[in-house]
């Protein structure tokens, strides 16, 4: 193992043993709040279904290629190879709908309450489930692909093929249904990517006139209304800026990938970190910015200060 394949190791086990605890406790969290207190926002479910995703995205691609790195190539045939691909793309894509979703949800919170907008904020709050399930549907249907073109190692050894991930690899087809593949995945980044900045240029621009309307409005209770809607929005803005961040550099290097005969093990490597930061990242983004959460974390560790007292 080369001196960059060990650094990238480090990293990745890094960041799955700091961002896989982190998510579990969001979702633990969460389930706890649902349970005792029943009250789950429409934000909070949306959160959920993030958070999960994004769970999924570091089991299934992180750990692999830890263990990859640590030489552990022959654990894996081809079924497992294509099952854990298929559901790492299934969780990337749920990710970037599931944000976008979580940018329109709070845009749509912050407009005005005139009928058109109304009606769009009684649909997105009764809908709010089918949603979020359509994108895991569509995602499971938009990449069957990842089953026919991945294969696992032979005798521990890979090819010279197009993708090569250490654990799976795939080969280069030039077929017109792989065009319209990466046509349609691309485009599916894009348009989502796209939605989220514009939500997000709006959400800054009702921030930016609830600031200026505050200074005339002497209501205590108008205010601490506004300063929680102000408190979720910039949790949002802050989510999608390190989304696109992310994911953008990532979706980058994926384009840049499709124009090489042979991606290097090292660029994927780059690519899936930067990626991957995002569910480093995110869950301390939500747990600074809710307020639940942050209860339950406090709760937390009142209760193991009270144990290790009784143990003493």
């Amino acid at each position: 193992m080369d001196l960059s394949s060990t650094v990238m190791i480090i990293l990745f086990l890094l960041q799955t043993s700091i961002g896989a605890p982190a998510n579990i406790f969001i979702l633990m969290a969460y389930a706890h709040i649902n349970h005792n207190e029943k009250d789950l926002k429409p934000t909070d479910v949306i959160l959920c279904h993030l958070v999960f995703g994004n769970m999924l995205g570091l089991v299934t691609r992180v750990v692999p290629q830890i263990m990859s790195g640590l030489g552990l190539n022959n654990i894996h045939n081809d079924a497992s190879c294509k099952l854990l691909i298929y559901t790492y793309r299934i969780s990337r894509g749920v990710s970037i709908g599931v944000t976008s979703f979580l940018s329109v949800h709070q845009a749509i919170t912050l407009a005005p309450s005139t009928t058109q907008w109304l009606f769009l904020k009684s649909r997105t709050k009764k809908y709010l489930i089918p949603y979020i399930i359509s994108f895991w549907l569509f995602n499971m249907l938009l990449n069957p692909s990842v089953l026919i073109h991945m294969y696992a190692p032979r005798n521990g050894t890979i090819p010279g093929v197009h993708y090569n991930l250490g654990f799976c690899y795939s080969k280069k087809s030039e077929s017109s249904h792989n065009l319209f593949y990466k046509i349609i995945i691309n485009g599916y980044d894009v348009f989502f990517v796209g939605l989220m900045f514009g939500c997000s240029v709006y959400i800054l621009y009702v921030l930016k006139r609830h600031r200026d309307q505050v200074r005339y409005i002497h209501s205590t209770r108008q205010n601490s209304k506004m300063m929680a809607e102000r408190t979720a929005a910039k949790n949002v803005i802050t989510l999608v800026s390190l989304y696109v961040f992310c994911f953008g550099v990532d979706s980058g290097i994926l384009v840049y990938s499709q124009t090489l005969l042979i991606v290097p093990l090292l660029l994927d490597h780059i690519g899936l970190f930067i990626s991957s930061c995002y569910a480093l990242l995110s869950p301390f983004v939500i747990i600074s910015f809710n307020k639940k959460i942050h209860r339950r974390l406090r709760f937390s560790h009142k209760e193991e200060r009270i144990q290790h007292i009784n143990t003493n």
